[in-house]
């Protein structure tokens, strides 16, 4: 192709990706501008970029619809079911990431911001009444010693399986 590329060779790059073809089988014809052109060309016209982001989208609406074809063609036996999994999976896949808003799995948060101060603020407001909370629930639930320490409470349950299990060596 010439160094500017005429605009019904673009719309016509555009229509057939619409259509379903691969971006590398198109570039790779003679009569279409190579990946560096098309390439250039998003990078440089906001306008194009957008018309081929609508292309992709609508290149992953026909794959979405290759799909029923692979249920027709599995439920009536002309492919192998574990063939047609494999395809349809692939199909799928492409159609996420082609039309994401249609087909993919992709959750979107909004976060706006609220009257009354950051987030950040109301984070430190809700952990100095936790502390002070927790300052005063500690005043009278800690004993002086801790009971496990005792000598009361230890256990002489364990000097005798010491002696048993030296009984059972023997």
């Amino acid at each position: 192709m010439s160094a500017k590329t005429p605009q019904e060779v673009l719309n016509k790059f555009l229509e057939r990706v619409a259509s379903g073809e691969p971006v590398s089988k198109v570039c790779k014809d003679p009569s279409m501008p190579a990946w560096v052109t098309i390439s250039t060309r998003i990078a440089a016209d906001p306008e194009f970029e957008q018309q081929y982001r609508l292309a992709l989208e609508f290149r992953g609406m026909v794959l979405a619809d290759e799909l029923d074809d692979i249920k027709r063609e599995a439920k009536t036996g002309l492919i192998d079911p574990a063939s047609a999994r494999v395809a349809a999976d692939i199909l799928k896949w492409q159609a996420a990431r082609m039309t994401p808003k249609m087909y993919g799995d992709r959750q979107q948060v909004d976060v706006q911001a609220v009257k009354g101060g950051s987030y950040l603020e109301l984070l430190t407001k809700v952990n100095d009444a936790a502390k002070d909370r927790l300052i005063e629930s500690k005043e009278d639930t800690q004993p002086d010693r801790l009971r496990a320490r005792d000598e009361v409470n230890q256990n002489p349950v364990n000097k005798k399986l010491h002696k048993k299990k030296a009984k059972q060596r023997k």
